[in-house]
């Protein structure tokens, strides 16, 4: 379970470095994606893979599960973290989270996220304002 927040910033290079908790989980082969909301996700690629496989294993005749492979997949770059624990992320990746150099990056159950800094700002907020006092379900009974 990853948590936490940190403000790192991507170097010359466009490579992140991994919070130093999180570099053992992140060892071996990350898969980079962009999420919704317009941020970035680093997953354990063996994670990823997982969780996709439902998706995968939906007909591809149906318009939706081709699109959403394309979607998830285009952008996607596998990758290993090099030996001081830093990813590359791709131009067409900083573009779809408007990322420049500093960034924030959180803990999100099962991967990491990276955000731009203003972006993260608003949405936290909105997180913030519609949990505070949220009193339901989150997970629909099936």
């Amino acid at each position: 379970m990853m948590r936490g927040t940190w403000t790192p910033r991507l170097d010359d290079k466009s490579r992140l470095t991994l919070p130093a908790k999180y570099r053992d989980e992140l060892t071996e082969d990350v898969t980079v994606v962009c999420e919704q909301e317009r941020c970035l996700a680093i997953y354990a690629k063996a994670v990823l893979d997982a969780m996709m496989e439902p998706v995968n294993a939906a007909p591809s005749t149906l318009r939706d599960v081709r699109e959403y492979q394309r979607w998830t997949q285009y952008r996607a770059e596998d990758t290993a973290p090099d030996k001081q624990g830093r990813v590359t992320i791709t131009p067409s990746q900083r573009a779809w989270a408007g990322l420049e150099r500093d960034v924030v990056v959180i803990g999100a159950g099962n991967r990491l996220e990276v955000w731009d800094p203003d972006k993260w700002a608003e949405y936290s907020a909105a997180l913030d304002a519609k949990f505070a006092d949220f009193d339901g379900e989150i997970v629909p009974r099936s």
